[in-house]
């Protein structure tokens, strides 16, 4: 399933003013939105690498066939804008439930067989923290789209430049951001 030009345009200008509210990435109000205005479900979870390591607490919708509607794909770098992701796309398997200790594929059986590091989401942020190991797109090969979008959004956004300074206070190397 795909959206037509005037729903795209409607997400991204409810992703624009929501990020011009103060949001980061906007995902949360993002699919709040989707969900009130075109009645698909909104999902909250995590966006994660192939292998199981998570990428960002991130919230989308499902849209009446299963297809995933992310209504800001674009904070992701990995090239899409407004994504609609069809049930059997292998991207789309990459947007899953939080791992908890209590609630992972190894002891949650419908979880069984999904890609897992073998701890959880909190505890790979958490050590991955510890070891100045989540620099902006820390997920990507290549950074460059992520950067150039982040710095983009830093002339642009409020939050962005408070997400830049997080990162330098936290000694990661942002001399690119701005």
């Amino acid at each position: 399933m795909q959206l037509t030009t005037e729903q795209m345009d409607a997400v991204r200008s409810y992703r624009h003013t929501v990020r011009l509210a103060g949001c980061w990435g906007g995902c949360y109000e993002a699919a709040c939105f989707i969900q009130h205005r075109f009645g698909w479900q909104r999902v909250d979870g995590v966006y994660a690498l192939p292998d199981g390591r998570p990428i960002f607490l991130h919230s989308w919708n499902l849209m009446p066939d299963g297809s995933i509607c992310d209504g800001t794909a674009d904070q992701l770098g990995e090239g899409e804008d407004v994504a609609c992701l069809p049930v059997d796309c292998g991207q789309s398997k990459r947007y899953r439930e939080k791992f908890t200790l209590a609630h992972n594929p190894s002891v949650t059986p419908w979880l069984h067989g999904l890609p897992y590091v073998g701890i959880s989401d909190r505890q790979f942020w958490d050590d991955a923290e510890e070891a100045k190991a989540l620099e902006p797109g820390w997920w990507l090969a290549d950074k460059h789209d992520y950067l150039s979008w982040f710095t983009k959004g830093i002339r642009q956004y409020p939050m962005f430049s408070q997400m830049r300074d997080g990162y330098c206070a936290r000694s990661y190397e942002v001399s690119g951001l701005g």
